[in-house]
């Protein structure tokens, strides 16, 4: 079975478990993060910067399928914490806590799906990664019902090899630029195809693109 088939089953036995947050309102102090999810299809409402960054590595890793912000609540009171994310990957399903936030006996599954703390050490390793893609994001938005089916496979057919963005970008030079902006991050945003030094480089001309395989 193509990676394909198994992704589309994948995506309708999880589409059941969460698809909206708890419905609750913006803790006193906090500020509203508002963003469009291409993933989702829909506009995610996040109260802090951490969440926001967690969201970015949520939209731009292609092997996450699908998540949900704050998904449930641990415990049944009205004011128990809130899991900060569900996600669902090809790897799994995990609930997501993000630290530090004040919380006590945290159990180690809910509803049978497994928690992950995530603490503010990994989220600043993945400084740059998230700082690449919040730029990219936008990008990816704005052009994401103007990109021809054709440019995306024009992405593909170029990217046979290491190829910088500078160049691919030349070469893909017929048409509006942004446009081919948009479908080149699109192609890095699905997997289809990669580019390793965003994790450790800043975004620019002169990053190395490569295909996923």
């Amino acid at each position: 079975m193509n990676l394909l088939g198994v992704t589309s089953r994948f995506m309708t036995n999880l589409r059941a478990r969460f698809q909206a947050p708890v419905d609750t309102t913006r803790p006193r102090g906090t500020r509203l993060i508002e963003a469009y999810s291409a993933k989702l299809q829909r506009r995610v409402r996040l109260f802090d910067h951490s969440s926001f960054a967690q969201w970015i590595r949520l939209e731009a890793d292609p092997t996450v399928i699908t998540f949900c912000e704050r998904p449930v609540r641990i415990g049944p009171q009205r004011d128990a914490r809130l899991v900060d994310f569900w996600m669902g990957a090809l790897s799994g399903e995990e609930m997501l806590l993000l630290e530090p936030r004040p919380f006590e006996g945290v159990p180690s599954q809910l509803d049978d799906v497994a928690i992950r703390v995530i603490v503010p050490a990994e989220l600043a390793a993945a400084s740059v990664w998230i700082s690449n893609w919040s730029c990219m994001l936008p990008v990816i938005n704005a052009t994401r019902n103007l990109v021809p089916r054709s440019l995306l496979g024009a992405v593909l057919d170029h990217v046979c090899g290491p190829i910088s963005l500078g160049r691919l970008e030349h070469e893909l030079s017929v048409g509006d630029p942004s446009l081919i902006r948009g479908a080149i991050f699109e192609q890095l945003r699905n997997g289809r195809i990669r580019a390793p030094s965003l994790h450790t480089k800043l975004l620019s001309l002169h990053a190395v693109l490569e295909p996923a395989s």
